[in-house]
C-alpha cells in the first residue's frame, strides 16, 4: 500500500532533523576554523589573534554561535542547494547543451531527441494527473548512462532524464521510473535530499580547493609535485599563512564532508523504498518498476569507479551511478594520488548510497504477488 499522509509527514519530519544536525556541525567546523584564522593574522604582521585559545572562544561563544548559524546554513541550502544540485549534474554552471548539428544525420538526431523529450513531458504531465500533482519541468540530458533523478526547491520542481533511459526501457519500464520519480517530489523528500547535498558537496570543493592551495603555493608544491601559481613568488611571505591556515583546515573540511555525505547517503537510503511504493501506487505496476530496475543494473558499473564515487547528483539518481560520462584520466602527480586515494578510501567508509537493487526488487515482486492474488476471483 501507499506510504498514508501521516506516514509522509513523519518521515519528512525525520529527513528535516537529520539536515539540521550536520548543518549544526558544519557551523561548529566554520567556527573552529574561523578562530585558526585569526590566530594566524599575526603573521601577516597584524596586531592580533595572539589570544585566540585564551580569549578567542571566551569573546564568542560557541552556543549562540549555532544557534543563530544553524538557521542561517539550512537558509542557504534551502536557496542555493537547488542551484548547485544543477551545477553538480554537468560537472560546470549549466547543464550541457548539445552543439548545433552539422550534418544530415546530426539533424535527423536532434529532431528525433526533441520529439522524443515532447513525448517524455506528455508522459510525466499523464502521470502527474494522476496524483493530483502540478506537472514538473522535464529535462533531458544526452548521456551515455541510463539514469533519472528529481530536484526541487519551494516553487521549482525538477526532472531529469537521460537518453540512454528514454532509450533502453519499454514503454511500461519508463513510466514506472518516471513514476518513482514523481513519488519523491510528491512525498517532499526531493526537496529536504536537493538542500541536503548542498554541505557534501560544498565540504568537498572546499577540500580541493585548499589542495590546490598547497598544491601551487611556493613552500609545499615540490612535495605535491605541484606547480607555483603565477603570483606565488612575489607574495610568498603571505603564503606561509595561507599554507598553515590549508594544512589546519583540511582535517577539518574532509571530516565535514564525511559526516555531511553519511548523512546524506542514509537518507537517501531512507527515502528510496518509499519512493518505490509510490511510484507502484501511480504507475500501477509493481512488476514494470522492477523490469527497470533489473535493467538499469544488468551491466553493473565497478565499486571503485571514481565516477560513482563522486558525491551530489548520484544520490538523488533511482540508480547509484553518476550520469557523467568518459573515463577519468589517470592521476598524476603526488597531488592527484593522494585525492584518488582519499576518495577510494572515504568510499569505503561511506554507506551506500542506495539499498540493495535486489532488496528493492524482491519487495516489488511482494507487491506485484500480493496484488496478483487480490485479483484472482
Amino acid at each position: 500500500m501507499p506510504p498514508t499522509h501521516s506516514t509522509r509527514r513523519l518521515r519528512l519530519g525525520a529527513l528535516l532533523l537529520g539536515l539540521v544536525a550536520f548543518d549544526a556541525l558544519a557551523v561548529v567546523t566554520a567556527y573552529v576554523l574561523a578562530h585558526v584564522a585569526y590566530g594566524l593574522l599575526p603573521a601577516l604582521g597584524l596586531p592580533v589573534g595572539a589570544s585566540v585559545w585564551t580569549r578567542g572562544f571566551h569573546l564568542v561563544p560557541l552556543g549562540p554561535v549555532v544557534l543563530a548559524g544553524t538557521p542561517l546554513v539550512l537558509a542557504l541550502q534551502c536557496c542555493f542547494g537547488y542551484r548547485v544540485t544543477l551545477r553538480e549534474a554537468a560537472g560546470g554552471p549549466d547543464l550541457p547543451e548539445a552543439p548545433e548539428p552539422e550534418t544530415t544525420r546530426e539533424r535527423f538526431t536532434a529532431i528525433k531527441r526533441k520529439r522524443t523529450a515532447t513525448q517524455l513531458r506528455k508522459r510525466v504531465a499523464r502521470l502527474a494527473q494522476t496524483v493530483d500533482m502540478a506537472t514538473p519541468e522535464v529535462r533531458v540530458i544526452d548521456s551515455a548512462t541510463p539514469n533519472s533523478y528529481a530536484a526541487s526547491r519551494p516553487g521549482e520542481r525538477t526532472l531529469f532524464v537521460t537518453t540512454a533511459l528514454i532509450d533502453q526501457l519499454a514503454d511500461d519500464e519508463l513510466d514506472a521510473v518516471l513514476a518513482h520519480e514523481l513519488a519523491h517530489l510528491k512525498n517532499g523528500d526531493s526537496f529536504v535530499m536537493t538542500a541536503a547535498a548542498f554541505l557534501p558537496i560544498v565540504s568537498a570543493r572546499a577540500t580541493r580547493r585548499l589542495r590546490t592551495t598547497l598544491e601551487t603555493s611556493v613552500f609545499t608544491h615540490r612535495f605535491l609535485d605541484g606547480e607555483i601559481s603565477r603570483n606565488a613568488v612575489g607574495t610568498a611571505y603571505f603564503h606561509l599563512p595561507l599554507v598553515a591556515f590549508a594544512l589546519a583546515a583540511v582535517p577539518f573540511t574532509a571530516a565535514l564532508y564525511l559526516a555531511s555525505t553519511t548523512c546524506y547517503r542514509l537518507l537517501s537510503r531512507v527515502r528510496e523504498y518509499a519512493a518505490d511504493a509510490g511510484g507502484v501506487a501511480i504507475c500501477g505496476s509493481p512488476a514494470a518498476l522492477a523490469s527497470a530496475l533489473e535493467t538499469l543494473t544488468a551491466d553493473q558499473r565497478p565499486a571503485t569507479d571514481i565516477r560513482t564515487a563522486e558525491t551530489g547528483v548520484r544520490e538523488l539518481c533511482v540508480v547509484p551511478y553518476a550520469i557523467a560520462d568518459g573515463t577519468p584520466d589517470p592521476p598524476e602527480g603526488r597531488a592527484e594520488r593522494l585525492a584518488h586515494r582519499w576518495r577510494s578510501v572515504s568510499e569505503r567508509l561511506l554507506p551506500g548510497s542506495h539499498p540493495d537493487v535486489e532488496r528493492r526488487i524482491a519487495a516489488l515482486a511482494e507487491r506485484q504477488s500480493a496484488r496478483d492474488q487480490h485479483e484472482r476471483p
